[in-house]
């Protein structure tokens, strides 16, 4: 399978998990089956591309902004660095659908957090903690501790 098309079915597959993350709002089965499942494919195939890519003798580091660069010179590690953020986002979208839902957190007011989280990660979970903490201090509650 050529990288372009795992691209595409990784890009595809995150996109309409993120959908149904929103559509069936947590129910227990739907995060026992699907969202773990697709997690799960998702760190394998980050799994599959990555271990080579580190093995390969290849330049790059963590020092410099230009030896990160070099990271991501092969298509094999770049295809496993998008592949991580998509996992990642997703894994945080599921927490905080699961969390907002056990906060009882409207899903109107989660949803902004989503989309954000979705496109731009940190910056829809930080809006997502502005709203659990709004809700959670009219509950008086810590915002930050279950």
């Amino acid at each position: 399978m050529t990288l372009e098309a795992v691209f595409g079915m990784a890009s595809t597959l995150a996109f309409f998990s993120w959908i149904a993350l929103f559509i069936f709002y947590p129910r227990k089965w739907i995060y026992q089956t699907l969202f773990s499942g697709v997690f799960i494919l998702m760190a394998l195939t980050y799994a599959f591309y990555i271990i080579p890519a580190l093995f390969s003798g290849g330049e790059g580091g963590f020092s410099t902004l230009s030896e990160v660069r070099k990271l991501f010179d092969s298509d094999e590690a770049l295809l496993a660095g998008w592949i991580h953020y998509l996992a990642f986002d997703l894994f945080v979208g599921m927490w905080i659908t699961r969390d907002s839902w056990e906060k009882d957190i409207s899903r109107w007011a989660v949803l902004p957090c989503l989309i954000l989280t979705f496109m731009m990660g940190p910056v829809g979970l930080l809006l997502y903690f502005l709203v659990r903490a709004f809700k959670i201090k009219k509950l008086n509650q810590s915002p930050f501790y279950p």
